[in-house]
């Protein structure tokens, strides 16, 4: 019976997965000035504003992990390559998740702009390029009321041939143009959901050798690095036994210098209902054949035993072993200065370096696990859920304000 209904599940999220075409956004490959949305719209490299300019950058990405069309990418590097020439720039990746895409109504485009634009503000005194890369697939594939959310896993499985597919040589780009970059080049990825799962995919190998090869004997000679300067993965759609590798190798190599910064985020709301139990009921179809046991890792010092087949069913961020910090809200719609914020952000590296708990944002604190030693760069973070509510709903006020200071703090 329960292989009856299996299949009657998959069948029905064949039928909806395919309401919506495959299709590019934007396929006019040069750049364009933007004075208004129709005036620019389908160009694939689009520079905003006057006085706190920034450039919109648009890459496509099939269901089979490919380019829908390479001359996005090719734009995007040539600009690139001469902007970080002359100026000193801040590179902002984006990739969506589910019941999303690159399309001119979608709702995390609107805000990935907004985002975009407060960052050039923020980074207005420093002269610093704001370019921002806006990364898409079809996470969207059904426009039915209801019958959309049946979608998780399909999308789920997209994700994963996203993660494996040409992004890999966007990351590899980026990476190449910072090492070997004449001006002062910030990199900073964000992953939402499945977007979240196809950043850490992507870019997990790179985090592990960086981590194990800035180390010698145990102790750091130089801080450890990533992807750029800093990766934001929000309420990320992968399990715990995704991370756990990295998280045993990390408690091998973890001591870390005053200088060290944050480099992989993990931020998911307690109160997100997608991870927490659609995305569970999905492995437990997916993952049903598969043998598991119980590993021996290392928390904080201390041995402890995780059950496999628990951790394959459950996302990171309500895998409770691995939690290293809790966001709270402090203060409520409290504005700051700029002048304040600055001293903010001083405060916050002299606080982060001496290992100082919790750190105090504007308004919020982000609380580190007491058996989590000091600065260390990979955080898993259980937000309250008076700062993120839901699965989507990660633009409130607060939660933004302490994202841009993460940030700041992060990258300077």
């Amino acid at each position: 019976m329960i292989n009856y209904i299996n299949i009657l599940l998959f069948s029905s999220l064949l039928i909806i997965s395919g309401c919506l075409d495959q299709k590019i956004h934007r396929d006019i490959f040069s750049v364009a000035t933007c004075n208004n949305e129709e005036n620019c719209q389908r160009n694939s490299l689009q520079k905003w504003g006057n006085e706190t300019p920034y450039t919109l950058s648009f890459i496509e990405i099939d269901d089979q992990g490919l380019f829908f069309d390479r001359s996005q990418f090719d734009v995007l590097q040539k600009y690139i390559k001469n902007k970080t020439r002359i100026n000193n720039t801040f590179i902002y990746v984006y990739v969506h998740g589910w019941q999303h895409d690159a399309s001119m109504n979608d709702n995390n485009v609107k805000h990935f702009k907004e985002q975009l634009n407060k960052i050039s503000n923020q980074l207005a005194v420093s002269k610093r390029e704001v370019i921002g890369v806006y990364i898409g697939w079809r996470g969207k594939s059904s426009s039915i009321p209801l019958l959309k959310y049946l979608t998780f896993w399909d999308r789920q499985n997209s994700a994963k041939r996203v993660a494996d597919g040409n992004i890999i040589e966007i990351w590899s780009f980026l990476r190449k143009l910072k090492n070997n970059s004449i001006s002062d080049t910030k990199i900073v990825t964000v992953g939402h959901s499945f977007g979240a799962e196809i950043v850490f995919t992507a870019i997990n190998k790179t985090l592990v050798n960086d981590l194990v090869e800035s180390s010698v004997n145990k102790q750091y000679k130089t801080s450890t690095s990533g992807l750029g300067d800093l990766v934001l993965l929000i309420n990320p759609a992968f399990d715990a036994l995704k991370y756990a590798h990295f998280q045993d190798i990390n408690e091998r190599y973890n001591e870390f210098l005053g200088t060290q910064k944050p480099i992989l985020s993990i931020f998911t709301s307690e109160s997100d209902w997608a991870t927490k139990y659609a995305f569970p009921a999905g492995n437990a179809i997916s993952r049903r054949f598969e043998s598991h046991r119980y590993m021996k890792t290392t928390i904080g010092g201390e041995n402890v035993l995780i059950n496999q087949n628990v951790a394959g069913k459950t996302s990171i961020g309500h895998f409770k072993p691995f939690i290293t910090h809790r966001l709270e809200m402090t203060n409520k719609n409290l504005n700051i200065s700029s002048t304040q914020r600055i001293n903010l952000i001083n405060d916050l590296k002299s606080d982060w370096a001496s290992g100082v708990n919790p750190l105090n944002f504007s308004n919020t604190r982000l609380v580190r696990n007491p058996v989590i030693k000091a600065r260390n760069p990979y955080l898993v973070v259980q937000v309250d859920k008076a700062l993120i509510p839901n699965h989507s709903n990660f633009f409130g006020k607060e939660i933004e304000e302490f994202l841009n200071e993460f940030l700041l703090f992060s990258i300077d």
